[in-house]
């Protein structure tokens, strides 16, 4: 392996670069023939009929330039970069985009046009190969974002060679997850859980279900005995000690399972009404194909989507601690810790308190509406410390019976089919997938879609988790 850089600026830490790059973790995704408990090579990897895929512009300039897809029109301003930044954005090899600097005096003078190629991730805009800049010009700190692009930019050329996918975290900002991943080996392994953390079958009165301060949610979790709140509850609660869950393997690459019944119908219930003020009476066959009966109360909102806390209620509470349990989380890490709790979390590198886990998002589709192929990942701030990132994303199912409303992989490695994936929804059921590799790359391949819903509607909630830390 061969890494120099030319200019006298990087001659004394070349060295130290190449010894550093020698050795590196990386995520190579096995033969897809394992994943049919198969002997490698037996099956052939099929290529998706979807042609879509994430792209990475990286703005290799210490100017701000505008990102434009090409419209034919002149062009639709999609971000203003930063330099040295980054962003993405899902696309198709017929698309193209350009680059223009915002500051330019002529509008139209474009710096740089780039197509787009299947296959092809990253898309860079290098001012100083264009001869547009001179690294000569560059303070103290431009240079350093150079070249810590510069060397992440190389580092995935080494990435790419040994593990056949692009390099779309930043090295070597970017370290491995801290927090656990579930194997997903092959179609159908299952993985078991049991929490404490069991279901409410009816739902408590309003009296009990007040908002709870951040000292109750503590208090609720620390092992010591059970609150005034808690003995109060327990009468709606299974009588069972320990909720047992099941996740299976739909597919190992991205990696996404599915989980029956993480919701009980009167927690299904309790979401909606405290999102929107909407009760839905659910039912496994629902009538005229909307997957629920409802009713509202004078609260009732129309909006498309609502965000619940943590502390909105002792069940949304369970819920975020089952979600915990079923992540292979501590329950803290999805709420904010008070000093008391520093020191056990110190030892896995965490010094933070915030929640690292974002708010509940309810979302409601209506016939016709969708979410096309994206990704939650998203790219920090090049001086971001620790490149906070999405790590996981778990989605429960609020109704069923609707038609259409899936939720699709359209690039699942598989060697059976070249189809999507695509997950039925079914009330109470939970899907979760990983945004992120083990070796702290984001996973191109977990681009998934809402899949427009053509009869009823569609209700579901997302639970997004961060590592190493809540990037906002």
């Amino acid at each position: 392996m061969t890494f120099r850089l030319e200019d006298e600026e990087f001659s004394q830490d070349d060295d130290q670069v190449v010894e550093k790059m020698r050795t590196f973790d990386a995520y190579v995704t096995p033969d897809v023939s394992t994943f049919y408990q198969e002997a490698p090579g037996s099956r052939q990897k099929m290529k998706p009929q979807f042609v879509g895929f994430g792209m990475k512009f990286i703005n290799l300039s210490p100017k701000t330039v505008g990102l434009y897809w090409d419209d034919n029109k002149g062009g639709m301003l999609l971000a203003e970069v930063g330099p040295f930044q980054a962003i993405g954005t899902s696309t198709f090899a017929v698309h193209k985009f350009f680059c223009k600097d915002m500051k330019a005096k002529d509008p139209n003078e474009v710096l740089q046009n780039i197509p787009m190629h299947y296959g092809q991730n990253v898309y860079v805009y290098d001012a100083f190969s264009l001869e547009h800049a001179n690294r000569k010009d560059l303070n103290k700190e431009e240079m350093e974002l150079y070249k810590l692009q510069y060397e992440n930019l190389e580092f995935g050329k080494l990435y790419k060679n040994f593990t056949g996918r692009e390099w779309l975290a930043l090295y070597p900002s970017k370290p491995k997850p801290i927090y656990p991943m579930w194997n997903a080996d092959y179609f159908g392994q299952e993985h078991w859980v049991a929490t404490d953390q069991v279901h409410y079958i009816e739902e408590p009165p309003a009296s009990l279900l007040k908002t709870i301060t951040e000292r109750e949610l503590r208090r609720r979790h620390d092992g010591t005995s059970a609150s005034d709140l808690d003995v109060s509850l327990a009468s709606y609660r299974s009588k069972e000690t320990h909720l047992n869950l099941t996740l299976k393997v739909l597919s190992c690459s991205p990696r996404v399972f599915e989980i029956q019944n993480f919701l009980s119908h009167a927690e299904v219930d309790h979401i909606v009404h405290m999102a929107t003020g909407i009760k839905l009476k659910v039912s496994s066959t629902s009538a005229g194909g909307s997957g629920s009966n409802r009713h509202s109360d004078a609260k009732t909102r129309t909006s498309k989507n609502s965000w619940l806390d943590r502390n909105r209620s002792p069940i949304i509470d369970t819920i975020y601690a089952r979600a915990a349990s079923l992540m292979q989380f501590d329950e803290a890490l999805l709420r904010t810790r008070d000093y008391t709790e520093e020191q056990r979390f110190k030892e896995a590198g965490l010094t933070h308190r915030q929640s690292n886990g974002e708010y509940l998002q309810l979302v409601h589709y209506e016939v016709g509406q969708q979410y096309t192929p994206h990704h939650d990942f998203t790219y920090p701030h090049t001086s971001t410390v620790g490149q906070p990132e999405r790590f996981s994303t778990l989605i429960l199912y609020l109704n069923e019976g609707m038609r259409g409303g899936e939720t699709s992989f359209p690039r699942f490695q598989n060697g059976h089919t070249a189809d999507k994936l695509a997950v039925t929804p079914e009330t109470g059921k939970a899907v979760l997938f990983y945004d992120v590799l083990p070796d702290g790359n984001m996973d191109e391949f977990s681009q998934h879609a809402a899949e427009r819903v053509k009869e009823g509607e569609k209700w579901m909630i997302n639970l997004w988790t961060w590592d190493p830390k809540r990037g906002y």
